[in-house]
C-alpha cells in the first residue's frame, strides 16, 4: 500500500470512527500537518469518498453516510452533484485560511493542474477574494479568517500594502525593522500610509474609502529563499559541502542573536523566510509575526497561541500563552537539519518530519553528522529551558565548525 493510500485510509477511518470532523481534527488525530490533510481529502473527495459542508471552516464526513439517508430526500431535495466555480474557489480559500501559498503548492494540494489554479487564482483576485504579493508570489484571502486551527499572518514583500485592519500588527513590524539595522536582516528602507492604487477600480470600489494601506519598503534580496538553495541543494548530484552549510547556518544564528538582543522574537522562522542578498549573505526577513519577550516591567507576556507556520513552530509555541526567544530555536533545529539532510521527495519528508520534530533522526543522520545532531537534538528539546540559547550555538560553530575561509563565493542558486 502506498504512503498515499495509506494516509487517506487513515483519514477515512478517523471519519468513520469520530464522525463528522474538520481538518484540524483529522490531521491532530493521524499525526500529519493539516495542509497534507487538506491535500488527501479533496483528493478523497474527487473520488467520491467524503464530502464536506459549507460551514467555516469545513467540517468532513464519508460520503457513503450521506447515502445512508438520501432516501429519505424527497425528489426536489435531492442533492446538487456539479461541482461550480464557486465551490472550486471555496476549495482555495479552505487552503488559504492557513496562511499565504503560492500557486503551485495549492495545485499540489487540490491535485490539479497549475493552469487551473492560476485561473481560479487571478478569477477570485478580480473578485477581491484574494491577493498576491508581487515579490514572494505568494496569495492570500483578502479578509481575516476566524478558525480554531493554526494561522499564518500575510507574508511582508517590497512595497506590500498591508489594510488598516492590519494596522497593529503592520505598524509593529515596521517598528522592529527600524531598529534591526544588521547585515543578516533585511534592511528597512521607509514606508507611508495612502490608498491601494494597485488594485482594480471594481476592487477599490468594493473597500470602503476610509480604508487606508501601510506600505513598507525593504531591501529586494535578489539571491532568492533558503527554501531555493534547499531544492537546488536535493536535486544536485554532487552536495553541498558541510563547511558551506555550517557558513550559512552561521550567519542566520548572527541574525537571530542580535534580534534577540534587541528583546524581540522572530517567531516564524523558517527557510521561506530566510533570504540571500546581491552579495551572498544571509537576510532574515518578514517579521509580520515578530514580538517583544518581555513587557516594560520585564514581565512575561501573554500570546496568542498557534501563530506562526504549523512545521516549524515550537511546541510551547502552539500550547501556551507563554514563552520566550528560546522559541526561535526550535526551528533553527529543523531548519540546519534540512540543510544537511538530502529530502527528495515531499513524501519524504512528510514520514519523517513528525519523527523529526520529536528528536529521532533517520537512519545514517546521526553517523553521518555526529557533531552537528548532537546540537540538533538540543535545540529541539521538547522544553525551552533545555535548549541552548542563539549567541551559544553561534560560540559552538565557531568552536566546533571551521569557518575560517569564505565558501559563500562559491554558492549557486
Amino acid at each position: 500500500m502506498s504512503a498515499d493510500t495509506e494516509t487517506e485510509k487513515r483519514i477515512c477511518d478517523v471519519l468513520r470512527l469520530k464522525g463528522k470532523s474538520t481538518a484540524l481534527i483529522i490531521a491532530k488525530e493521524i499525526g500529519l500537518d493539516k495542509r497534507i490533510v487538506n491535500k488527501h481529502l479533496y483528493i478523497l473527495q474527487k473520488s467520491n469518498q467524503v464530502f464536506k459542508t459549507d460551514e467555516q471552516p469545513p467540517v468532513w464526513d464519508l460520503l457513503e453516510k450521506k447515502k445512508e439517508i438520501k432516501h429519505t430526500l424527497k425528489p426536489e431535495q435531492k442533492p446538487q452533484t456539479t461541482r461550480d466555480t464557486s465551490e472550486e474557489e471555496k476549495h482555495v480559500e479552505d487552503l488559504l485560511r492557513s496562511g499565504g501559498l503560492k500557486a503551485h503548492q495549492i495545485a499540489t494540494d487540490l491535485g490539479q493542474s497549475r493552469q487551473t489554479t492560476n485561473k481560479q487564482l487571478y478569477s477570485m483576485m478580480e473578485k477581491g477574494r484574494v491577493q498576491k504579493c508581487s515579490i514572494s508570489n505568494m496569495w492570500s484571502l483578502n479578509e481575516e479568517w476566524s478558525e480554531g486551527s493554526f494561522s499564518q499572518e500575510s507574508d511582508s514583500c517590497l512595497q506590500d500594502g498591508k489594510p488598516g485592519s492590519h494596522s497593529e500588527k503592520a505598524d509593529s513590524e515596521v517598528k522592529a525593522l527600524a531598529q534591526l539595522e544588521h547585515p543578516n536582516i533585511v534592511r528597512y528602507i521607509t514606508s507611508w500610509h495612502g490608498p491601494n492604487i494597485w488594485t482594480s477600480n471594481q476592487q477599490r470600489n468594493q473597500v470602503s474609502n476610509s480604508r487606508t494601506y501601510l506600505f513598507i519598503q525593504m531591501e529586494f534580496c535578489e539571491g532568492g529563499t533558503l527554501t531555493d538553495w534547499i531544492q537546488a541543494r536535493n536535486h544536485m548530484e554532487k552536495q553541498r559541502t558541510t563547511a558551506e552549510i555550517h557558513k550559512i547556518f552561521s550567519e542566520i544564528i548572527t541574525g537571530v542573536e542580535f534580534i534577540h538582543a534587541n528583546n524581540l522574537i522572530h517567531r516564524d522562522l523558517k527557510p521561506d523566510n530566510i533570504l540571500f542578498g546581491a552579495d551572498g549573505k544571509v537576510k532574515i526577513g518578514d517579521f509580520g509575526l515578530v514580538a517583544a519577550q518581555t513587557d516594560q516591567n520585564g514581565d512575561p507576556i501573554e500570546r496568542s497561541k498557534r501563530k506562526g507556520t504549523p512545521p516549524y513552530m515550537s511546541p510551547e509555541q502552539e500550547n501556551k500563552k507563554n514563552y520566550d526567544e528560546k522559541t526561535d530555536i526550535f526551528p533553527l533545529g529543523l531548519i540546519w537539519f534540512e540543510m544537511l539532510w538530502k529530502i527528495s521527495t515531499g513524501m519524504e519528508r512528510v514520514k519523517l518530519w513528525s519523527d523529526l520534530r520529536n528528536q529521532r533522526f533517520p537512519e545514517g543522520f546521526s553517523d553521518k553528522y555526529s557533531a552537528e545532531s548532537t546540537f540538533i537534538m538540543k535545540m529541539l528539546s521538547y522544553s525551552p529551558e533545555d535548549r541552548p540559547h542563539a549567541k551559544d550555538i553561534k560560540g559552538d560553530l565557531q568552536t566546533f565548525f571551521s569557518l575560517e575561509h569564505d565558501v559563500l563565493s562559491q554558492r549557486t542558486i
